[in-house]
């Protein structure tokens, strides 16, 4: 998901041709040689620090806002009308400063009170579609589900409101109420269509939940030495602790438990991290001073991928899955979804997508959430297993190190913060 810029929510208020004239010159700018017209002065903005009532502070800022927005109107219609470069170039300057301004001195004390405003009042849909917005950018999902459906039912059918609503419920698995959304919003022609692809996801997902959650109620009646396994990795953000499917993919179950147990995975960083998709780890390159080479690493062999085996697991959200590099290339990288990911779910061509779903997150789904490229697991723990061995069929690699292959290729459509359904290899 493609965090919300601030620096747009102004920018969007210019016509394209002066958007990009403005936003082409601004490094040019910070970089300018000396000799040149200086910049023109900011205009400052100064936030009371002191014990202010925070309903009026939070009404101070928003009139600064649309003070600053005002300004950057004037702005647009100076720009149009000057008539040479070194009057342009005075407008470029005020531009940008207004647009730090915002970014520095308004923005984060708008972030700061907005949550204790809707607190207080619900009905202050503006602080609402703010809250909804951040806790959307931080995979909140509850959170931002929540107070969608607040706006919406407050009658805030705002294109955010209804996309970013439609995709909460789609990632707790609110298949139904997702489809709803999406219906209203392409009604009204309000939804965002970054998120479009979600829609044909939520009709395909409510049957693949109605399987997913009849076999859970299975598993979770199952006692003794039946019990399905349990792994907890305790990472820099707190623990996460994992069910495996031992029934469904047994080879890579098998492989976890070795790796866990030998201590693979202590130290191990999340090199990965794609916001509203996935966090990923298990490589052990992360633990060098080389930041290169992480991605490329594995356990020094393959095993074979389980995904295209009858009755495989589905991605749903905080699914534990194998990356790999194609069909029968995965070793210790795994990673952790956000939501549902359709496009990563078996097919009968792995190496054109797929990927094995070992296991999925039971405690600490928060947790998982909020893992950032560089956290790392301290510390990982076998906390139940089948009283069998768990020793892995694997086969050794023959990469030659010239031409290092990258384990870590998870299926993604880009590397924006934006998932999608093509495949794609990982940077």
């Amino acid at each position: 998901m493609i965090r919300e810029s601030r620096f747009l929510t102004a920018l969007i208020l210019l016509p394209l041709c002066v958007q990009l004239m403005l936003i082409s010159s601004v490094r040019a700018q910070d970089e300018k040689a000396e000799g040149e017209a200086p910049k023109a002065p900011a205009l400052k903005v100064v936030v009371d620090k002191g014990d202010e009532d925070p309903s009026e502070k939070w009404k101070s800022l928003l009139a600064r806002r649309l003070a600053i927005f005002d300004k950057l109107q004037d702005l647009k219609k100076k720009f149009e009308d000057a008539a040479t470069s070194d009057e342009k170039r005075t407008v470029r300057n005020q531009y940008v400063d207004l647009i730090r301004e915002f970014e520095v001195e308004i923005y984060p004390e708008i972030l700061d009170l907005a949550a204790k405003i809707f607190e207080k009042d619900e009905g202050d849909l503006d602080a609402g579609e703010i809250v909804m917005r951040e806790s959307f950018n931080n995979n909140d999902f509850d959170r931002s589900a929540e107070v969608s459906s607040k706006l919406l039912t407050a009658g805030r059918k705002t294109k955010d409101a209804l996309s970013m609503g439609a995709v909460s419920q789609f990632a707790l698995h609110n298949f139904e109420q997702a489809s709803a959304i999406f219906a209203e919003a392409q009604k009204v022609n309000r939804l965002d269509l970054r998120y479009e692809t979600y829609i044909e996801s939520a009709a395909k997902y409510q049957e693949l939940w109605k399987t997913e959650q009849e076999l859970r109620a299975k598993e979770d009646a199952l006692e003794g030495d039946a019990a399905l396994p349990r792994i907890q990795f305790e990472t820099s953000k707190g623990k996460i602790v994992f069910e495996l499917f031992e029934d469904h993919a047994p080879n890579t179950v098998a492989n976890a438990i070795s790796l866990v147990e030998g201590g693979k995975y202590d130290g191990i960083g999340f090199h990965r991290v794609i916001n509203g998709f996935m966090a990923q780890g298990g490589d052990p390159n992360t633990l060098d001073d080389d930041p290169s080479n992480d991605g490329y690493g594995g356990p020094g062999y393959s095993i074979k991928c389980e995904c295209i085996e009858e009755g495989t697991r589905m991605h749903f959200r905080g699914s534990l899955s194998m990356a790999h590099s194609g069909q029968d290339t995965g070793g210790s990288q795994f990673f952790i979804t956000h939501l549902p990911t359709d496009w990563l779910n078996a097919r009968t061509e792995p190496d054109r997508g797929g990927h094995t779903v070992f296991g999925r997150v039971i405690e600490g789904m928060k947790v998982a959430a909020s893992l950032r490229k560089g956290d790392k697991i301290s510390k990982a723990t076998v906390l139940r297993k089948r009283p069998h061995e768990y020793k892995p069929e694997t086969t050794p690699d023959e990469k030659p190190e010239e031409e290092p292959v990258d384990e870590s290729a998870t299926d993604d459509a880009s590397t924006d913060e934006s998932a999608g359904n093509d495949d794609a290899k990982t940077e």
